[in-house]
């Protein structure tokens, strides 16, 4: 099937037909200036800053500058190359003294802005304060990235952590992207399952790239200007068919949260990625040590949200 591909939404439809129904979609005409993410002007712009270049299954490679990167792998023609590193430049995640994507999200805040749709508020990652909704051109958020990937790069199947829902906003470049429904996990799985939600699946594609060995729930491509929601527990792959910018972020809405609760009632402290949720309730003034803890703060909020959701 194909993506369902809007020219607009409102904030009230994208919650109850897409957030709370767990539905994938991409969203046309984001707000952005587009000469300000061509590759000449981010090189001009943050080139000179140090990135994080992963493989296809978010190990990381190598540390070096977004100029570096450009120039080693854009513009390339011909066949997909096998192995090429994919710049996942997050905003700070943990408390830990790292190469952090801080800085070139402040130098680009002026060249993009928050969806009307996505205006922060009943969110329960990142929290908010009364009425100061959280706003991903200012503020950190779980995976928040600026994604910078030569022709060929993957990511290959997985599912986001901790039951969150992502955004992708393409800026640059074209990539194509095979979604897969929540109760095909099991189907998709190999064996030996990693602990987190970055590897333990099957590789769709395998050594031809051009193909996928298993036929997706929602398969489509996302160019400039396009926006792609992909709810949680939705397993994906994608490949980047033109060289590309983009920037994600994860969050969890009231109207998407019963995956959450039950992903705390499972006792998560097994998941590396817990480590990152727990980061996020401290920047928001709580210090959870295990996930009982924030079960029993939120227990009542939970118990009304589930009603909510039924």
């Amino acid at each position: 099937m194909e993506l369902d591909v809007l020219d607009g939404i409102s904030e009230e439809e994208f919650a109850s037909q897409y957030i709370k129904k767990n539905r994938p979609a991409v969203i046309k005409n984001i707000d952005f200036d587009a000469t300000k993410w061509e590759p000449s002007f981010l090189k001009e712009l943050i080139g000179d800053l140090p990135t994080q270049e992963y493989d296809s299954l978010f190990d990381l490679q190598n540390l070096s500058t977004l100029s570096n990167y450009i120039d080693k792998y854009f513009g390339k023609k011909g066949p997909f190359e096998a192995n090429v590193p994919y710049v996942r430049w997050y905003n700070q995640l943990k408390d830990i003294d790292y190469a952090w994507g801080d800085e070139a999200f402040s130098r680009v805040r002026p060249f993009w802005k928050k969806p009307d749709f996505l205006s922060g508020k009943d969110l329960l990652i990142p929290m908010a304060s009364e009425g100061d909704y959280p706003d991903p051109t200012t503020d950190q958020f779980p995976y928040r990235g600026i994604l910078v990937a030569a022709r060929g790069a993957r990511t290959r199947l997985h599912t986001d952590p901790f039951c969150s829902d992502a955004v992708v906003s393409q800026f640059y470049g074209v990539k194509s992207v095979a979604m897969y429904h929540p109760d095909r996990a099991e189907e998709l799985s190999l064996i030996n399952k990693a602990d987190n939600s970055f590897g333990g699946y099957v590789d769709v594609r395998g050594d031809n790239l051009n193909e996928l060995s298993h036929k997706p729930d929602f398969h489509g491509t996302l160019g400039p200007g396009e926006l792609l929601y992909v709810p949680h527990g939705w397993l994906h792959d994608v490949i980047v068919l033109e060289d590309s910018v983009s920037i994600t972020w994860n969050f969890i809405h009231e109207k998407g949260a019963l995956e959450y609760i039950d992903y705390l009632m499972d006792d998560p402290s097994n998941d590396s990625e817990f480590q990152v949720l727990k980061y996020f309730y401290m920047k928001g003034g709580d210090a959870f040590q295990d996930a009982s803890e924030i079960i029993r703060k939120y227990n009542k909020y939970f118990s009304q949200i589930e009603l909510e959701c039924e």
